[in-house]
């Protein structure tokens, strides 16, 4: 049984949009958000990390996806206990992995007793996860739940619960004196070959008291099998056999436990993704945040937002940061110029998470967001590191641009960070334009932040199209507001203020 809580299964492709997850987690600030989804487990963290880094390009597969978290959205409790179940039979089979690795390599017999204690815990797992299941049925609303919880009952009813306690009750059999029937036919040198096991079943007694002696014989030593031939070499040759029926049975149910571990496995993965859902919603929601989930238009060149907000920002400072606009939709380039701690930096990691959210069915921080869907999402931000090597910086700007370019497609969205500004004015403005200029030319969305006034100023006195000029909005008392005005590109440079700051009013001095 395979498990389509976050894509359903006849649209299941899956393409690589994000190659520079870790850039994406660094220039987003993604770490605030997934310590809140996650509250301290750290399986959770690295499964919503993972699923966010993976943005969707399917417009139905991201709607399929909403509509499981709109629906875990309204059951919290239901998710968390689905979690926690699963999540204890995982962690159960792992410890008892771990203490089989450090026995080394056991024998034939050792390990028809680990696949005895391996169906336990899976067979106590599928219990309490069905009766989960079962207690929750009809909390849930959504395709994607019914499905699953429909699919789940049915493959494992209570027949087959039956059949693996049958299974189960066959290998204890084997613990206390057990037989096995195996065949095999003769092969290269007169030796054995192709065994296969005909039947193993339970030790007929002929004495009642000898069932007794061999369950103690084989709780001294349970991988010794005593065998009444004088010939040593027929005993070893029935030692070999035993073995080969052994490990024929014990290959048999390792095989059944890995499809059902792998069953327990992806289930964990998109129940903690949705649980993480679920704790993020509850910290927005409580912080009074406001939240909605995208629409998508895949005729938008870029999103049209109400009141988008930097998320990273807002969950750092438990404080609802300055909100801002997007009203059109048909940009293909936005160069955003004005003052420093201006929060244009946090205006663009704004439109990078909330697109990065939107393309992976979450709902996103904003009043309102309709977008299109991006073929990928890269970010360039200047990196603080160095920053006194004005040649060596610029070098490692033009290294990473390269390695974005070689992946980057039309129809995709980049997130441009005070690039090209370790270089001169001039020189700078030569390879933004020829940069911005070839993105714009293919196809490719970018939000260009920007020092370089001499390229932002050309670009407006050029009239370019679908060009949207905005400015870091600055009171004349110098206050900054934060908010993203549209406007003429204007210098970063306010001498004056400093000025002032510093020495006072020019007509008070002298």
């Amino acid at each position: 049984m395979k498990v389509y809580l976050l894509n359903p299964k006849d649209r299941n492709s899956y393409e690589d949009i994000a190659p520079f997850r870790s850039d994406l987690f660094d220039d987003f600030q993604l770490d605030p958000i997934l310590q809140v989804m996650a509250k301290h487990d750290r399986f959770v963290y690295q499964a919503c990390r993972r699923i966010l880094l993976e943005p969707l390009t399917d417009t139905e597969v991201i709607r399929y996806r909403q509509e499981a978290i709109r629906d875990v959205l309204e059951n919290k409790k239901s998710i968390l206990d689905l979690y926690v179940t699963v999540a204890e039979v995982v962690t159960d089979l792992s410890n008892f992995k771990d203490r089989m690795k450090k026995r080394g390599n056991p024998s034939a017999a050792i390990r028809v007793i680990d696949s005895i204690e391996m169906l336990d815990i899976l067979a106590l797992g599928l219990e309490k996860l069905k009766a989960e299941i079962t207690n929750t049925y009809g909390h849930f609303h959504s395709g994607n739940f019914r499905e699953f919880y429909d699919t789940f009952l049915q493959e494992f009813d209570t027949n087959f619960m039956q059949m693996i306690h049958q299974k189960r009750q066959t290998l204890q059999a084997l613990q206390v004196g057990g037989e096995i029937q195996i065949s095999a036919r003769l092969g290269a040198g007169l030796k054995s070959e192709r065994f296969l096991v005909n039947s193993v079943s339970e030790y007929q007694s002929k004495h009642k008291f000898d069932k007794i002696e061999s369950l103690f014989s084989t709780l001294i030593k349970k991988d010794e099998i005593r065998i009444s031939f004088d010939d040593l070499k027929l005993s070893a040759d029935c030692k070999e056999l035993e073995n080969a029926g052994l490990l024929h049975i014990s290959n048999y149910f390792d095989s059944f436990s890995k499809t059902i571990q792998r069953l327990f496995d992806s289930l964990r993965t998109q129940l903690a993704f949705l649980y993480g859902c679920a704790n993020l919603h509850t910290h927005m929601s409580g912080m009074t945040f406001p939240i909605c989930f995208p629409e998508f238009d895949k005729k938008l060149q870029s999103p049209m937002a109400i009141g988008l907000y930097d998320l990273s920002l807002a969950v750092q400072t438990l404080r609802m940061p300055v909100a801002n606009q997007l009203p059109d939709g048909e940009v293909s380039l936005y160069l955003i110029t004005g003052t420093n701690q201006g929060g244009k930096t946090s205006f663009l990691r704004s439109v990078g998470i909330a697109q990065l959210m939107a393309q992976c069915g979450l709902f996103v921080p904003a009043k309102s967001l309709r977008t299109g869907v991006y073929r990928g999402i890269f970010t360039h931000f200047i990196r603080n590191e160095d920053i006194t090597m004005t040649s060596g910086k610029l070098e490692e700007e033009l290294s990473r641009l390269s390695k974005i370019i070689d992946h980057i497609k039309p129809g995709a969205l980049i997130l441009l960070n005070e690039s090209f500004a370790t270089t001169s004015e001039r020189e700078g403005a030569n390879i933004a334009e020829e940069i911005v200029r070839a993105f714009y030319d293919n196809g490719i969305t970018c939000f260009f932040v920007t020092h370089i006034y001499a390229f932002a100023k050309k670009a407006y006195e050029e009239k370019w199209e679908r060009t949207q000029f905005l400015q870091a909005e600055r009171l004349e008392d110098g206050t900054r507001t934060f908010r993203m005005l549209p406007g003429e590109p204007s210098s970063t440079g306010y001498g004056m203020e400093l000025y002032r700051r510093m020495v006072g009013e020019p007509e008070l001095l002298g």
